[in-house]
């Protein structure tokens, strides 16, 4: 063997050998240590993200601890069947008449569940601020969504009134306390600004309805919504009345009474009918017009139709 080839033997071996140990410095000692390294501070992270939310959620509950104390039972049959009496209770309570509470499913929202009431009732303006005053004098996580004020014909001091409520239910996976079927009770919110019904009670003598002193013209409120001019042998016209949200359908030749409004259809045409009064006068009523609106046509428009 000459001396070329020894040192060209010699040289692929030392190659062979560094290749080899620097393969595997890389793969069985840098990789594995740099991934331990990664692993350790991804365990360190959720460590600390841990420790976080533990001191968030503790300082959470010393903050807000009281909302769970107000909140609606866990259990959907009870949420709802006690909370919708309690709101029974509490409209007769006020002095509310021709009381009614509807419920509706619960939704999911973030926190919990929201649970949505209809109320539907009648009464006085003072009776609604004593209502509204007990309702938010209660602990339950609740509010008022809407609420609607509808004259009653003939009463300018009794209203109708549609409320929509909302309640919630905390859920259970972040509540640390004890289940209950039971409404929370005892618990006194200051979320008014005066803990005294009678500085309510001088919003509540004010005339809101100043404007029907005499009385609520259920015409002002009997609207013509639609005219059908092919509906079998004849064709027909539809009221709505707002104050009950009552649908009136009469024909031609029949008649139609409404508070101060009393008249009968001679006429059904594309966009408008044509009323006869009991004075004998003639009126044109518009689609979407109420009978109050109606227009008195010339008293020879009634000589030529006769």
């Amino acid at each position: 063997m000459t001396l070329r080839n020894i040192i060209l033997i010699s040289g692929l071996s030392i190659f062979l050998v560094w290749y080899v140990a620097s393969w595997a410095y890389q793969t069985q000692y840098l990789e594995p240590r740099k991934k331990l390294g990664n692993e350790i501070a991804q365990f360190s992270q959720a460590i600390d993200g841990g420790k976080q939310g533990v001191a968030a959620m503790k300082q959470f509950w010393e903050l807000n601890s009281g909302y769970y104390y107000r909140s609606l039972p866990r259990v959907q049959n009870d949420a709802q069947s006690q909370y919708g009496f309690w709101l029974l209770e509490l409209l007769q309570y006020s002095g509310l008449e021709q009381n009614s509470v509807n419920d509706a499913p619960p939704t999911r929202v973030l926190p919990g569940a929201n649970y949505q009431f209809t109320i539907r009732c009648t009464g006085s303006l003072p009776q609604l601020s004593n209502f509204l005053f007990e309702f938010y004098y209660a602990p339950f996580l609740h509010r008022i969504a809407s609420l609607t004020l509808t004259p009653t014909e003939g009463n300018t001091e009794k209203l109708t009134f549609s409320l929509t409520v909302n309640a919630l239910v905390l859920d259970s996976r972040y509540n640390p306390l004890p289940p209950t079927n039971q409404l929370p009770q005892g618990f006194i919110i200051p979320r008014l600004a005066s803990n005294d019904l009678a500085t309510y009670q001088v919003i509540a003598d004010r005339n809101l309805l100043h404007t029907a002193k005499g009385g609520v013209d259920r015409a002002d409120y009997t609207f013509l919504t639609a005219i059908i001019l092919q509906l079998g042998d004849q064709p027909e016209v539809w009221f709505r009345v707002r104050t009950d949200d009552s649908l009136i359908k009469v024909k031609l030749g029949d008649s139609i009474d409404s508070g101060s409004f009393s008249g009968r259809i001679v006429e059904i045409l594309d966009e408008d009918i044509v009323l006869d009064r009991k004075d004998g006068s003639r009126w044109l009523l518009a689609a979407g017009e109420s009978l109050s609106e109606a227009f008195a046509l010339p008293p020879e428009t009634a000589e030529r139709k006769e």
